[in-house]
């Protein structure tokens, strides 16, 4: 039951938060008129680069936080089968 209600705390929390979410953080550093409010220097090249580092984050974020929760169920899942091997009542 405890487990449940983590699960539903995180889920709520993590939709409450994306509302606060406006752009990607890189967005701003690739679009200068952003700033200032002018068009004068404006570079598409920027631009990409901008997007593509941005994309690159969210990627390298997902896979980091995948392979991270998937060596903590590995080691929780060798820890619990070490615990069954080394107890013979179990």
């Amino acid at each position: 039951m405890k487990l449940l209600s983590n699960l539903l705390l995180a889920i709520v929390l993590g939709l409450g938060m994306a509302t606060a979410a406006n752009a990607c953080p890189l967005c701003k550093d690739g679009i200068p008129e952003a700033e200032d409010g002018t068009e004068g220097n404006y570079d598409p090249e920027r631009l990409s680069r901008a997007y593509n580092y941005s994309i690159y984050a969210f990627i390298g974020m997902t896979y980091g936080l995948g392979t991270t929760m998937g060596i903590w169920v590995y080691r929780n899942y060798r820890k619990k089968s070490a615990e069954q091997g080394s107890n013979p009542e179990a």
